[in-house]
């Protein structure tokens, strides 16, 4: 009678199986991040793109856009408190809640408060606000990516609606899109960033902010924009998005961050 034997996996077998799952996985692994780039960036466009549906509707019910709370027609001057720093006011982004399906928490603000005071109420993530290729995606961080551009310099948020090199916002600027005389294609207004992330409800640098054309490179850690491994997106005053390579050169966004500088605009 023959007894059979249990064959058991020497030490040699064991090893030779690790490296093969070793092998297959590294060779997985780019082909994951392949499809999962593409779709990220698409979802990131898709976010700018409905963002800026919202100011376009917004435009067409109030006749304005605008950074600053308290010069919106949809609600009273000084409504956030005149003379408060902008970081202690609330965002443009508050502003266009009603137009991002996002009625009920905009309905939960005390627009005639500040940030601080309402704090416990925009404590949350609002999906559009974040990129998908991010590491806060999937989280209940609430921050946003995307920050509207007030021109040239860091001061420009700053500056009145007559300077030279104001962008699509300003902290006390109402800019209507007809006043975009370089041209609603050829003017960001929003663009990507992973650099000084704030509160999406928050004024100020969390959403509002001005470029050095001196902040070269443009893109990566620690830079003005970025995102995505091969560049970041903008979205254009009129709705259209942009891809920008993170070799571009700074001059020519430059030139593409003032609503009536007069320049030539080529992001290619």
């Amino acid at each position: 009678m023959s007894r059979s034997t249990r064959h058991a996996f020497t030490l040699m077998e064991l090893l030779i199986v690790i490296a093969i799952i070793a092998i297959l996985i590294g060779l997985l692994l780019p082909a994951v991040r392949r499809v999962r780039g593409p779709a990220s960036r698409a979802q990131c466009q898709n976010n700018l793109k409905q963002l800026m549906f919202a100011f376009h509707n917004y435009e067409s019910t109030f006749e304005s856009t605008s950074s600053d709370l308290s010069t919106a027609k949809r609600l009273p001057p000084g409504c956030i408190g005149l003379g408060a720093t902008p970081e202690e006011r609330l965002s443009w982004m508050v502003a266009l809640l009603p137009f991002l399906e996002q009625e009920a928490l905009y309905r939960q603000i005390d627009v005639e408060k500040g940030y601080a005071e309402n704090a416990a109420v925009v404590q949350s993530g609002i999906r559009i606000f974040i990129c998908s290729a991010s590491k806060e995606a999937g989280t209940k961080d609430a921050v946003t990516h995307y920050v509207a551009m007030a021109g040239i310099g860091h001061d420009a948020a700053t500056k009145p609606a007559d300077a030279p090199g104001i962008g699509f916002m300003g902290y006390d600027r109402v800019t209507s899109l007809a006043a975009l005389s370089d041209g609603t294609s050829n003017t960001i207004a929003l663009i990507e960033t992973r650099t000084g992330l704030g509160a999406w409800a928050r004024g100020g640098p969390s959403t509002l902010r001005g470029f050095d054309p001196a902040d070269v490179p443009v893109h990566g850690d620690g830079r003005p924009f970025g995102g995505h491994n091969e560049g970041f997106s903008a979205a254009m005053a009129d709705g259209s998005i942009r891809f920008l390579p993170k070799s571009i050169d700074a001059k020519k966004l430059a030139a593409a961050m003032t609503i009536a500088g007069g320049e030539p605009v080529d992001l290619n």
